[in-house]
């Protein structure tokens, strides 16, 4: 019996991102990069971003710093222009 697995929410309906603890390959989808590049991008903060909050997520403050570092996924931005154009 083979199993399904529900794909992840990273955006409510509105295409916005859902801020919340995320893992690593959360965090390298979330910004479509490979992990090995999402891992480079974290190591440049070492101090900034300090440890993971638990032993695999990266908690709420270290997700929104990564947001303000490495900018909006580019998701985010054409959602943002596509809904523009629509209005």
């Amino acid at each position: 019996m083979a199993t399904t697995y529900e794909k992840k929410q990273y955006y409510d309906t509105d295409g916005n991102l859902i801020v919340k603890p995320y893992r690593l390959s959360d965090l390298a989808e979330i910004f479509d990069v490979n992990r090995k590049t999402m891992r480079r991008w974290i190591d440049e903060y070492p101090e900034e971003l300090g440890k993971r909050g638990g032993k695999y997520y990266f908690s709420v403050r270290q997700v929104e710093f990564c947001l303000e570092k490495f900018g909006l996924p580019g998701k985010i931005i054409v959602l943002n222009q596509r809904t523009k154009k629509a209005a």
